[in-house]
């Protein structure tokens, strides 16, 4: 079937949703490169389109409730466009993506990055094409130089896990783990900095495990090689896990002063030890507190965050208390609940005994309101401090335009549209209440301190 568009003396037009994680945004910039260079016009998600791609996620229940709506909710938008289903939802439920009425093409994570070849080959009939992880997989993707409507961009250097957490679908989404080679790095690195790109976050399924199956060294040293030769302003590291936190990793990121983000993610899950050997974690709730204790000692104006499953199966009353206990303890300032969902062919899906949903409810509501006590707690240590933000195309109601810090603080900028893409220094003043910050503008840096 041939794509046509409305408007025949115009090129084949193209919207992307992504939905989810880190890694499926930095993969939706390979995918529109790629159509791109095959004629193909990107519209935004707002505006009819011959091609409609909606990047999926699986990690929860309702992520995948997310996804069928969203699809659902762009053919009611778009109905005569083509509708494209990828990512982690295709790659695992591929019967059930295909079963959503007005779906044409379904392609699973090592098919998404063909999308330019798969259009051009596709016929009337609805077509699945889910190609099944080898033991052993490349990493996998093109280079790309572009992050359409982003002032930052996001970089995926690692894919896949070997671990078998027993409530984690994430290995069956997305294989074995695999790194981009250091050459390739460095190169993407250098082709995002060429078009001026002055934050760069390095993003992976399980980050820390970076040069493991490859022998090129480890995360440290390539945080160290990109701050000797990448050229990039500030990098920033997406979640990893905690013992991958070691003292080479910690004393690169000290060593890169302002250049390497002071916002770090360390998935928890459970403050109870019985909970976590059952969930299948490597590390005790000691050594998850001392990775923890010494990141904040080491940088006390540091973002710390966990992602924390309320609920897991079994779980008693008593356990629960003991993930409250140790979050209150620690110098953990944000969190990320989930209420634990069974996930198909995860071991927790056969555990048991269920946590009533009441209870679900419960314990989701605790944790969430003592993460916004310790982010408020935080918050307010934070006020005088100076930071250093990077001025982002976002601009808030009154105009001002929105920087974010190292330590993921959004902040208003006076300025005119020249400040864009610049990093100033800020003293914060008060925080307003969507978040934000008012602050004090010290100064604008030039491109040239990136390496300062």
């Amino acid at each position: 079937m041939p794509l046509r568009d409305t408007h025949a003396d115009r090129p084949k037009s193209v919207a992307f949703r992504t939905i989810g994680c880190r890694l499926n945004q930095c993969e939706t910039a390979q995918m529109q490169e790629a159509l791109l260079t095959a004629g193909y016009r990107l519209v935004d998600w707002d505006r009819p389109a011959t091609v409609r791609v909606i990047n999926t996620c699986t990690v929860t229940a309702k992520s995948d409730r997310t996804c069928r709506h969203e699809i659902r909710a762009a053919k009611r938008f778009d109905p005569d466009c083509l509708m494209v289903v990828t990512g982690c939802f295709a790659q695992v439920s591929p019967e059930a993506a295909a079963a959503v009425s007005g779906v044409d093409l379904v392609l699973g994570n090592l098919d998404k990055l063909r999308l330019a070849e798969r259009l051009a080959k596709h016929a009337a009939t609805p077509t699945v094409a889910v190609t099944p992880y080898p033991e052993h997989p490349s990493f996998e993707g093109d280079l790309f130089s572009r992050f359409h409507g982003y002032t930052r961009a996001f970089l995926k250097i690692q894919n896949g896990c070997d671990s078998s957490c027993a409530y984690c679908i994430v290995p069956r989404a997305r294989g074995p783990a695999r790194s981009m080679r250091r050459a390739e790095v460095l190169e993407q690195v250098r082709r995002l900095t060429a078009r001026d790109y002055r934050e760069v976050v390095l993003t992976g399924i399980d980050l820390g495990s970076w040069g493991r199956d490859t022998g090129e060294g480890t995360l440290a040293g390539l945080v160290d090689v990109l701050l000797a030769e990448g050229g990039v302003g500030r990098y920033r590291l997406s979640s990893i896990e905690p013992l991958e936190v070691d003292a080479a990793l910690l004393d690169v990121i000290g060593q890169g002063g302002d250049r390497v983000a002071h916002h770090f993610h360390l998935p928890l899950q459970s403050g109870s030890d019985a909970v976590l050997r059952r969930m299948g974690r490597p590390y005790s709730t000691v050594e998850y507190l001392e990775v923890v204790t010494e990141l904040a000692r080491r940088f006390p104006d540091a973002t710390l965050g966990a992602d924390v499953i309320a609920g897991f199966p079994g779980e008693t009353d008593e356990e629960f208390e003991q993930t409250l206990t140790l979050i209150e303890q620690s110098m953990l300032n944000y969190l990320h609940v989930f209420s634990y969902s069974d996930r198909p062919g995860t071991r927790a899906a056969s555990m048991g005994p269920k946590i009533s949903p009441e209870t679900l409810h419960e314990r989701s509501m605790r944790l969430i309101a003592q993460g916004a006590r310790k982010k408020a707690a935080f918050r307010g240590s934070l006020r005088g401090t100076e930071q250093r933000a990077l001025v982002l195309k976002e601009r808030a109601p009154d105009g001002r335009s929105v920087g974010l810090t190292g330590n993921y603080m959004e902040v208003l900028v006076a300025g005119g549209d020249d400040m864009v893409n610049e990093f100033a220094r800020v003293r914060l003043l008060g925080s307003l209440p969507d978040g934000r910050w008012e602050c004090d503008l010290l100064r604008v840096e030039n491109a040239t301190e990136d390496r300062a």
